[in-house]
């Protein structure tokens, strides 16, 4: 959903036409309302006077007609320039530069409060092959309705966003203050988000199905910068699509961290590998 409307702001032809307009109508208005009357002033204070009533008669349908639509058109346009900032334009979700700023203070949450959150990237099964047959527009199309799904599935309280391509990360916060209570509502957040995306999408009449693959990173009560966090989830997805699609995986500090060469461009972009 647009934070923005999407009003067409005045070009500086209607600008001019319209003030024009305002300001014949007014003169010619109050030329007949004084020529009805006995001219009692000299020629100096009756322009004066003219000049006078004309501010006063303009005034507000310049206003009302030409400041109004240019400021709102303005306000419009920065409001929206900024939604676009911190939202993906094709589903509408948070971005990579929102959920960098909520994973953030959600580790921050997490080490202040002493619980665990989790953090849930999710890499889509069988989207690359459906985008190269079916083209862009069918791709397109399952990215939104997946994230039209995400949404209606998470949690309220947490938050789902777009990466890139076709990863999208789910933030889960307040999960439990036991690593293992965490570890298992983490786990049935992940079940509950490949159930809802794996029911079929029709497509002009032609049945699309696709999963994902989901790597957990759980936040912590002990601070972890967000860089390794994305990247230790991105870690546990590429291990998790390894064994089998639909699968789930999730990070532990105890497993062993793959060579450089076997972790996914991704991973290692972020970590500056």
């Amino acid at each position: 959903m647009l934070a923005a409307r999407n009003t067409k702001p005045l070009s500086p032809r209607q600008v001019v036409l319209r003030i024009a307009l305002i300001i014949s109508i007014a003169e010619s208005a109050i030329m007949l309302a004084l020529s009805r009357l006995e001219p009692s002033v000299g020629p100096l204070l009756f322009a004066l006077q003219d000049g006078l009533l004309l501010i006063l008669v303009s005034t507000g349908p310049i206003y009302l007609w030409v400041v109004r639509p240019f400021a709102q058109a303005h306000e419009d346009a920065t409001r929206h320039i900024g939604y676009l900032a911190y939202h993906d334009p094709l589903t509408d979700l948070p971005n990579r530069r929102m959920l960098f700023e909520h994973l953030e203070h959600r580790l921050a949450a997490c080490e202040r409060h002493k619980n665990y959150g989790a953090l849930l990237l999710l890499d889509l099964d069988g989207f690359k092959e459906i985008n190269d047959t079916r083209g862009h527009d069918v791709g397109d199309l399952l990215l939104q309705t997946i994230a039209q799904r995400l949404e209606q599935s998470r949690r309220q309280e947490d938050i789902a966003g777009r990466l890139g391509g076709d990863e999208f990360i789910v933030l889960a916060q307040q999960l439990a203050s036991n690593r293992e209570l965490a570890e298992e509502k983490a786990f049935r957040i992940a079940r509950k988000l490949q159930e809802s995306l794996i029911e079929p999408i029709i497509y002009d009449g032609i049945k699309l199905q696709i999963g994902c693959s989901i790597g957990i990173r759980l936040m912590e009560p002990q601070r972890i910068s967000t860089a390794q966090a994305i990247r230790e989830a991105d870690i546990a997805m590429y291990r998790a699509k390894r064994n089998r699609n639909n699968g789930v995986q999730i990070f532990t500090p105890t497993q062993p961290v793959p060579s450089a060469d076997s972790i996914p461009i991704q991973a290692r972009a972020m970590s500056g590998l």
